[in-house]
């Protein structure tokens, strides 16, 4: 049967007729998704200058691989490869608070500045995967420097953003890179060890000059070990701030505790291995295995000195210690363990 020519014409009159406007709707949808993701454009990496390290990064234990370096004048996550000179391995362009300046209190769209460490990571379906991409580390903010300063917030992270999402949208205060660089940098990160230190400006130092500095806080560190094993009381006690605090204990009350430990033991051994030293302004962070002998006691573990600069003087502000699996010790009795981690009757 042959079709009817006219009815041939509106059918296919009918098919141009909607044809155009889908045209004429869907166009400017296209034209406009296309334009939004030209637009997204992220910032250029500012790598660090190159033979320099950042003074920030003063030793790393060669149990510490890599350690991060946010520089925000920058916009530049960098890491840094343990060696005897810290090497610089990767950088990429970073995004972070939508606000400039250091965090003080929550929901100041601010990234906080100072030393932290990656503690946790999360990954989907647990994320919202528009605001934070394919993974998240969490880093211990508000670290002991920002709570004595009383600043407030938490869930700072550095965490991923999906391509659709543009790093100069600026985050709630965490710090934030593209996809597959958190998939790259992912393998380089010890939870719960590996140091990630922010900065509005990180000063870039010669090797020459990042060695004097290594040997000087080594010194000082040397020093302090020294005088505890000595017994020398008044020369220990002269490391530690007068606003000192730690298990419960002010600088007198310290003090008079270590006298008692003095006269109650005949001999005390330090040993200190696997040291850790970062620094951010007058603040720095000395982390390292500590093996303790004495004639009645012994054990090992993990001690953090929070250490602040006082006139040019290094002061201990804080000491927080914690057993490590392979601690021993000869005492019969089970150890009060305090928030800290350290042990009530521990003598270090």
């Amino acid at each position: 049967m042959m079709q009817d020519p006219i009815s041939s014409k509106i059918c296919w009159r009918k098919l141009i007729q909607i044809f155009c406007a889908w045209t004429l709707f869907c166009a400017p949808v296209l034209s406009a998704a296309k334009t939004v993701h030209q637009k997204i454009k992220d910032p250029t990496v500012q790598t660090p200058p190159l033979g320099k390290i950042p003074r920030v990064i003063a030793e790393l234990s060669p149990q510490t691989k890599f350690a991060f370096v946010v520089d925000k004048a920058l916009r530049t996550l960098s890491l840094w490869k343990n060696a005897q000179v810290p090497s610089l391995f990767a950088a990429y362009p970073t995004d972070m608070g939508r606000k400039p300046g250091n965090k003080l209190y929550r929901g100041d769209y601010k990234t906080p500045e100072g030393i932290y460490f990656f503690q946790e990571t999360f990954t989907q379906p647990y994320l919202d995967f528009s605001l934070y991409g394919r993974r998240a580390f969490t880093m211990n903010y508000p670290n002991y420097f920002d709570l004595l300063q009383n600043k407030t917030g938490s869930g700072i992270w550095l965490h991923a953003i999906p391509d659709t999402q543009s790093l100069n949208r600026g985050s709630k205060g965490c710090v934030v890179v593209r996809n597959n660089v958190i998939e790259k940098l992912k393998k380089y990160i010890q939870l719960k060890n590996t140091p990630i230190v922010v900065q509005d400006k990180v000063d870039y130092i010669p090797p020459k000059e990042w060695s004097q500095q290594n040997h000087s806080l080594n010194q000082w560190l040397a020093e302090w070990k020294k005088a505890w094993e000595s017994k020398n009381l008044e020369e220990y006690i002269s490391y530690y701030s007068e606003d000192f605090k730690s298990l419960g204990m002010n600088k007198t009350k310290w003090k008079k505790y270590k006298d008692e430990l003095n006269s109650k033991y005949k001999f005390i051994r330090v040993e200190l291995e696997n040291t850790d030293i970062l620094k951010h302004n007058d603040q720095y962070i000395f982390r390292f295995q500590q093996k303790y002998q004495s004639d009645e006691n012994q054990d090992f573990g993990e001690k953090y000195l929070y250490v602040k600069s006082v006139d040019g003087k290094l002061k201990i502000l804080s000491e927080q210690w914690r057993a490590l699996p392979s601690a021993k010790s000869t005492s019969e009795k089970t150890p009060t363990v305090l928030a800290s981690g350290r042990k009530k009757d521990d003598p270090s």
